[in-house]
């Protein structure tokens, strides 16, 4: 068993079994005695009681003298849930990096007893896009490392999946760190994330005002806390972009507000800040935040919390309103117009598209002239992008990969105005993407495919393999080689995401 050592006991928390067991204790005594007599912070607008079972909790990770106390408010919120596992996100402090890291170690020890890690998800994660795996990043970090002796003594013996989140470039990438996570996510798990919210001072190079110290750092966090509360990821991003708040675990917080089912809230049990001790200076001040997701219908992972595993269901009406979206979009774009918040565009949508959902839009050149489908055999490839994963809603992702098509398929130069005629349009509605044992479960014309292999992934959408006659060998071999691997690549230590998709596009009766 490969164990991380503790890196942070002795200074930022006791290294004493007994002296850190009485000091938790103590924590989570006095945090249950208050929520008992205020369930959560009336103080802050829009803040709502938490209601059983709680899908998720966020923590602060300084030294325990500073925010355990309001750390503990957090984990006894949830402790009488009792869960099997605990998904655990941080952000990195010490070294930059993009996408996730994941442990190499079997279990993280604590004062209190070791915690062993879910290692089966971890060998699943790290084969796919943004996840690495890095002994060295988990060794030296402490978000993590801080919330690991309340883990151990709130919950005992649970199983852990332990994830540094890093830079993540935009809304698109949180989605698909999130989609990716929510694969695994079961009844019985709880999702831990470790941030602490406004650095302000010279420490931090964050003084963005200079009087009402105390009054302005509260309305920071209050704005944080709204669009949390409200788990509006745009939201929370933009705002993030438009205050620079230092909120040093904006990522992980990013991907859980993509991670929670649609209508959670959360609540929150205790505020406070470092000047609420006696050992911060006056010029410098870090805010502490314990907050619990709770969804008002009292969903659990994976009894309906999670999106459904199938495509939206879309009537033929709407399958036409799409291609339209489509069209416009794709006119738009080559002549120079990007006001995609056009009203004419939103009045296409229907409540099924609001829905997440991978989506690849294909445009394809035809003879002149041609106003029906056209075989395969007479059309030629003009650009093809999507999202695999449901990243976006099925409406936001058919104007992103429109003008993904036209525009930035590495394989073709842009698509011209003189050309738009000439080009038809193929959409692909895809399921989320399913993890098969072996090669042998495809079956094709059935499913699209992705395959995994040594950092590298390749996919083919469901009716490729069908339109060039291909079985499965072949299929796979192709794929390898569009993976850049050796064509027999897929034979040796290559896994294997399945999917189905409802494809349609311009010229077909629907």
């Amino acid at each position: 068993m490969r164990k991380r050592s503790p890196s942070f006991a002795g200074s930022w928390y006791e290294a004493d079994p007994d002296k850190l067991k009485r000091q938790l204790d103590n924590y989570l005594e006095q945090a249950g005695a208050q929520l008992k007599e205020t369930p959560f912070d009336h103080s802050f607008e829009g803040n709502a009681q938490p209601k059983p079972p709680v899908l998720a909790i966020i923590a602060p990770h300084a030294g325990y003298m500073f925010s355990g106390q309001t750390a503990a408010f957090a984990y006894r919120q949830a402790k009488e849930q009792k869960p099997s596992r605990i998904f655990l996100l941080g952000p990195s402090h010490y070294v930059g990096f993009e996408g996730a890291m994941l442990p190499a170690e079997t279990a993280f020890s604590t004062p209190l007893g070791d915690l062993l890690i879910d290692t089966s998800v971890i060998q699943e994660l790290k084969e796919l896009p943004l996840f690495r795996v890095s002994s060295d990043v988990h060794k030296r970090e402490h978000s993590l490392e801080m919330q690991l002796p309340l883990i151990r003594q709130t919950f005992g013996d649970v199983q852990i999946v332990p994830i540094i989140v890093g830079n993540l470039g935009d809304e698109t990438e949180v989605a698909m760190v999130a989609a990716m996570v929510k694969r695994f996510l079961r009844s019985g798990d709880l999702i831990v994330v470790s941030s602490d919210f406004t650095h302000f001072g010279p420490r931090y190079d964050f003084e963005p005002f200079r009087t009402n110290l105390k009054d302005n750092i509260r309305k920071l966090d209050s704005e944080a806390f709204e669009y949390l509360s409200r788990t509006d990821l745009r939201g929370f991003m933009e705002f993030r972009e438009r205050t620079s708040d230092t909120i040093c675990g904006f990522y992980p917080c990013s991907v859980l507000l993509s991670l929670l089912p649609p209508n959670s809230y959360c609540s929150l049990l205790n505020y406070r800040t470092s000047q609420d001790t006696l050992v911060e200076d006056d010029r410098n001040s870090v805010s502490y935040m314990a907050l619990a997701f709770s969804h008002p219908d009292q969903k659990e992972w994976g009894e309906g919390a999670l999106d459904s595993a199938s495509a939206a269901v879309l009537s033929a009406p709407e399958k036409k309103n799409l291609l339209l979206l489509a069209r416009k979009t794709l006119e738009k774009f080559v002549k120079g117009d990007r006001n995609f918040d056009d009203p004419m565009l939103k009045q296409l949508a229907s409540p099924g598209m609001h829905k997440k959902s991978g989506v690849f839009v294909t445009l394809y050149k035809v003879p002149p002239g041609s106003r029906q489908r056209v075989d395969r055999l007479h059309k030629d490839l003009r650009g093809c992008i999507g999202y695999i994963w449901p990243v976006k809603s099925l409406f936001e992702s058919v104007i992103d990969n429109t003008i993904g098509a036209c525009s930035r398929d590495y394989r073709f130069v842009p698509v011209t105005n003189s050309e738009l005629d000439d080009l038809r349009i193929d959409i692909n509605v895809l399921t989320p993407p399913r993890r098969i044992d072996s090669h042998t479960d495809i079956v094709v014309g059935r499913d699209g495919v992705i395959m995994y292999k040594d950092g590298k992934q390749a996919v083919f959408l469901p009716s490729v393999a069908t339109e060039f006659g291909w079985d499965v060998p072949e299929l796979l071999t192709q794929l390898s080689l569009k993976a850049g691997l050796a064509g027999d690549g897929w034979k040796q230590g290559a896994k294997f995401d399945v999917f189905q998709s409802d494809s349609f596009e311009e010229g077909e009766d629907l």
